[in-house]
């Protein structure tokens, strides 16, 4: 059914989804009653959105990281030009190198980070529509049951009326037939009976 589960396309960003394995509400109406298709892609999100959270910290160290190359430029740059240091230029040509790679890898985790969001937009479609189907089928099913419960609780309660009525019955005519003997025989002889008989 999740196939059948159609969206729009932008049902996600326009009513802010969260991550659905991030999502207090979904963990407690979902989580212990994920199929094995829920689990899979449930695994698969939370891996991309871990991935994701990696790769901003690594944009991050490796921009801290060129930017410690680039001061390393400057200064190297300054001893060569000015106190024309061999050695400096060496280790110049290497900042520079790895200046470079530092780039190639920038890039890297940019590019990834730009793919990341949709592929886990993507994973939390799928999983919401597979939440979809499961809340639709509890409900069905929820429903016939309380349909049954509401019938079992309705045939209880007239069970329990009718119970009712005949134990008021019950006590209405057992104190009608003590009051009846009381007055008819007097205290004394039906306190004898009541003796012999209760």
């Amino acid at each position: 059914m999740a196939k059948d589960v159609i969206l729009e396309q932008h049902i996600m960003k326009k009513n802010k989804i969260p991550v659905l394995t991030k999502d207090t509400d979904w963990k407690n109406l979902f989580e212990v009653h994920m199929t094995k298709a829920m689990k899979k892609i449930a695994k698969e999100l939370d891996q991309k959105v871990a991935e994701e959270k990696d790769t901003k910290k690594q944009i991050k160290a490796h921009k801290k990281l060129k930017q410690n190359l680039m001061e390393r430029v400057l200064k190297l740059s300054d001893e060569v030009n000015n106190n024309k240091n061999k050695e400096a230029l060496i280790r110049l040509e290497d900042a520079k190198e790895k200046i470079l790679e530092v780039n190639d890898r920038i890039d890297e985790f940019q590019f990834k980070i730009e793919m990341l969001p949709k592929e886990i937009e993507l994973l939390n479609m799928e999983l919401l529509k597979e939440s979809i189907e499961i809340a639709y089928k509890d409900i069905e099913e929820g429903n016939k049951k309380l349909k049954t419960l509401t019938a079992e609780i309705i045939k209880l309660r007239d069970e329990l009326k009718s119970s009712w009525d005949e134990k008021l019955n019950l006590e209405s005519r057992v104190e009608t037939l003590y009051s009846y003997l009381h007055n008819t025989l007097g205290h004394e002889q039906t306190n004898k009976l009541d003796k012999k008989f209760l």
